[in-house]
């Protein structure tokens, strides 16, 4: 039999300025085989702890009124330097006004003068245990943050400074963890010069488990990724790590499970795989912004022995971007009323972590938004050129009736998503956007359920400008020529309104696509 480890004997320093007090104190924490330390003031147990080489002090047990530093000086100054150490507070009756003010700081117990013994030996123990819970929680906290260093620096861009690399490729990533070791993960790998393979990924739970897990299949990634395999065959090894040897097939509970989702950009064929093994589909955007969604659904890796995700294949324009996200971001849109795609503008154009405390408050599972873009050679253009879609609808060609619910989550839109508007531009977007989908949905949709009107909102790279794409279903007309009855110019009431609030009005697609420019920044003066 192997003999139990011994228990080291309490550890605690008393601090007080009256001897008799202190020394009697002494004796009681002694009789119950208590090491002890002795201080005459605030100031002289700073310096004993300082100086002190065998770790922290489980316990203070200090008084109030002291010269130099008093007891709640001490409180503070514990609470910061050794934040495991359990301070008890010792009182006299005249003193009772202190107690709430020491249990606010942060003390365990307080003590009455003169002491009883009982109580001393009572609030050492208490004060032992609140030093032993403290020891745990600060090593548990410590292994989070080493997962969270671990995962940061797997997930940290291969692609060069800034997210660029010489093939013009620029990675936009941001994570918002709701506890320290996040199983989600962003990993970007370069396959060859024209290459990238980029994987988004959301292990099932939070905590220090999950953060491993996360780790390793990132390691998994880089590995078989760099001996040329390809992204169906990563899933179908990690998918049966997960079910052979992972989750505990004797159980009847469900087993931990990783949804994911890869890309493969080829930028020599101007082409991107993507497979969905779970997670939100992906949003192809081309320079002009318009989006197209690509492989929604499919199972989480995990789940069946056999996996059958959805994998398309996209072309490519000579620019344009691919964006991706968790479905934490999904859940907490739909949370705060803002679409996706709206919020992972906001999202990515802001600084990393700082949304955490505003807007991104209470989100009830982590948050990651991806944004991959792209400026072939022969595109000839930077990427401030691209535009970014942060909202797409469809209605239906009788939904006339709802413009007033359709105008508000435009404005909330665009206060969510570029907070530097002021509120007379959005004034002047949601009319210019009202007339304009009025006159899709009464003319060129005639009201007919069957045919729709489609919205896009886009921002182009600098964040200058915001650009409204309304496209109808119906017959078209000629911008060209005045019809029968109608003033020379062609122009109805709406299109004078919104050509003297645009900053650039067009029409395409033989009238049925109306494209309008508004700028975000004042106008500079030479």
């Amino acid at each position: 039999m192997t003999p139990a480890a011994p228990v080291s004997a309490p550890d605690i320093l008393v601090v007080d300025d009256d001897p008799v007090s202190r020394d009697l104190l002494v004796l009681m924490l002694q009789s119950a085989d208590v090491r002890v330390t002795t201080a005459c003031d605030g100031r002289d147990a700073v310096d004993i702890i300082q100086g002190r080489r065998e770790g922290t002090f489980e316990a203070v047990f200090t008084d109030v009124q002291m010269p130099r530093m008093n007891g709640l000086e001490l409180l503070d100054w514990l609470n910061i330097n050794t934040p495991t150490t359990a301070t008890v507070i010792m009182t006299a009756s005249q003193e009772r006004d202190l107690v709430s003010a020491s249990l606010r700081g942060g003390a365990v117990e307080f003590l009455d003068k003169p002491f009883d013994m009982r109580a001393v030996l009572r609030a050492a123990r208490q004060a032992r245990e609140t030093h032993r819970r403290r020891t745990q929680q600060r090593a548990a906290a410590q292994r989070l943050l080493d997962i969270a260093d671990i995962n940061q620096r797997l997930t940290r861009s291969v692609l060069g400074s800034g997210g660029h690399n010489a093939n013009n490729i620029k990675l936009s990533t941001r994570f918002y963890a709701i506890d320290e070791a996040s199983g989600d993960l962003i990993k970007a790998t370069v396959l060859d010069a024209n290459r990238v393979m980029l994987v988004l990924g959301d292990v099932s739970g939070h905590g220090l488990k999950e953060g491993f897990l996360s780790a390793y299949f990132q390691g998994i990634i880089e590995g078989m990724a760099h001996q040329a395999a390809n992204c169906h065959s990563i899933a179908e090894s990690f998918n049966r790590f997960l079910n052979e040897q992972w989750n505990d097939q004797n159980q009847m509970s469900i087993g931990t499970s990783l949804s994911a989702c890869f890309l493969e950009v080829d930028l020599a064929a101007r082409r991107v795989s993507v497979l969905n093994c779970g997670s939100p589909g992906v949003m192809l955007s081309n320079r002009r912004g318009a989006v197209e969604s690509l492989a929604p659904g499919g199972s989480p890796l995990g789940w069946f022995l056999e996996i059958e995700p959805k994998k398309v294949t996209a072309a490519l324009d000579t620019a344009g971007l691919l964006q991706l996200w968790s479905d934490g971001l999904e859940a907490h849109a739909e949370r705060i009323g803002i679409p996706p795609l709206a919020l992972a503008y906001r999202i990515l154009q802001a600084p990393p972590h700082s949304l955490a405390d505003t807007l991104l408050k209470g989100a009830d599972d982590d948050i990651v938004a991806c944004r991959l873009e792209w400026c072939s050679p022969q595109a000839g253009a930077p990427f401030d050129d691209v535009w970014i879609p942060i909202q797409r609808e469809t209605l239906p060609g009788d939904s006339a009736g709802r413009i007033d619910e359709v105008q508000g989550s435009w404005s909330r839109i665009c206060r969510f998503a570029l907070p530097q508007m002021g509120e007379d531009l959005i004034h002047d977007i949601t009319l210019c956007l009202r007339e304009a989908l009025l006159n899709a949905l009464d003319h060129g949709c005639d009201n007919d359920k069957v045919k729709h009107a489609h919205l896009e909102l886009l921002v182009d790279g600098t964040a200058s400008f915001l650009h409204a794409r309304i496209t109808d279903e119906g017959a078209g007309f000629d911008t060209t020529t005045a019809p029968s009855g109608r003033d020379p110019e062609h122009i109805s009431l709406g299109l004078q309104v919104i050509r003297s609030l645009t900053h650039a009005t067009r029409h395409s697609e033989d009238g049925r696509t109306i494209e309008m420019t508004f700028c975000l920044t004042p106008a500079t003066t030479p």
